[in-house]
């Protein structure tokens, strides 16, 4: 009878522990979904596919894309390439002589550069590095938040002259991606031109999950520190003007700090307008795109989970909550 009750016991615990993970994913699947996958402790705990999802199929992490750059330059000042608060006009010289000059690689990936940002939309997938570079000063280094691609491609121009010749799409494989047995697939320019670092990688949930249980364990994988942590760690510092936004990461903002409801913001309107207050953890750190594509890491929880939903604007039109997600995900 006590081996009975044990069991009956254990089994109840282990139900419990994967029935947020569960609601979850059934809620992701019935706001779009194709693909939801939760991991714990680096061990996948319950994954789901409907429709064309797939285990194995990449999909378009829109600006979910984003976020490879801000471990990127956390490699870069590991490797000594510069530090983040060096100015971005001691690698682009075209800005030395302009308005432009102040501007450092923190703001620039902060979104605070104020550099003139094309808002997000079809019409601004596509911006070579060289247009990304010539874009004029709109507003004062670090007083004004403009989402956007053109950064991104700032920062991929600008890496691309500290690697004297490497593909900064290579460097990412070499520096952290290869050791993950990750293939970042970057969708190509119909008509040619440079690969979109603000919106134009895909990947599956479960090589996107491994991504994200690489930098919830600090930028180490298989025993080797392959990115340092003190500089992994910046990415999840809001700014004074975004505390919701750190570099190239959203995040679960401080009670009063300022959110400008912009950009894709707006994609996640229940979280920054207090919603996210509501959730038992402290720390959110989310990789977010078009679509509603999320992959999203719980410190607190050593948790790790992707959501994926198939075409972009069904996915911005299912009334998909980030809050509502993590809540069911989180619930005891």
């Amino acid at each position: 009878m006590r081996i009975a009750a044990f069991l009956s016991g254990f089994c109840a615990l282990a139900v419990s522990a994967h029935a947020g993970p569960k609601a979850a994913c059934d809620y992701s699947a019935s706001t779009a979904g194709v693909s939801c996958l939760v991991m714990v402790d680096g061990k996948v705990v319950h994954e789901t596919y409907r429709d064309a999802g797939d285990a194995d199929k990449a999909w378009g992490l829109a600006s979910g894309t984003k976020s490879f750059s801000g471990v990127a330059a956390a490699a870069a000042v590991q490797d000594g390439l510069f530090k983040l608060d060096d100015k971005v006009s001691d690698i682009l010289a075209a800005w030395k002589g302009d308005a432009r000059k102040d501007i450092t690689i923190r703001q620039l990936l902060s979104l605070t550069s104020g550099i003139k940002t094309p808002a997000p939309g079809w019409g601004t997938l596509k911006i070579d590095f060289a247009e990304a570079v010539a874009l004029p000063l709109e507003h004062a280094p670090g007083t004004h938040y403009a989402y956007g691609q053109a950064p991104f491609q700032i920062f991929a121009a600008l890496m691309e002259r500290k690697l004297n010749g490497e593909k900064y799409q290579t460097y990412l494989q070499r520096r952290y991606l290869g050791a993950l047995g990750i293939k970042l697939e970057m969708r190509q320019p119909i008509f040619g031109g440079d690969p979109s670092w603000g919106g134009g990688a895909s990947l599956s949930a479960r090589d996107w999950a491994k991504f994200g249980e690489f930098v919830r364990r600090g930028g180490k994988w298989n025993g080797q520190q392959l990115v340092d942590p003190a500089a992994l760690a910046e990415c999840f510092k809001g700014s004074s003007v975004h505390g919701g936004y750190g570099l190239t990461w959203w995040l679960k903002p401080p009670k009063g700090a300022a959110v400008p409801l912009s950009g894709t913001t707006e994609n996640a309107t229940d979280f920054y307008r207090g919603g996210a207050d509501a959730l038992p953890v402290s720390q959110v750190w989310m990789a977010a795109g078009a679509g509603k594509q999320r992959m999203v890491i719980l410190p607190e929880r050593n948790m790790v989970v992707v959501r994926q939903s198939g075409r972009m604007l069904l996915g911005e039109r299912s009334g998909f909550s980030d809050v509502e997600f993590l809540r069911l995900l989180l619930a005891p």
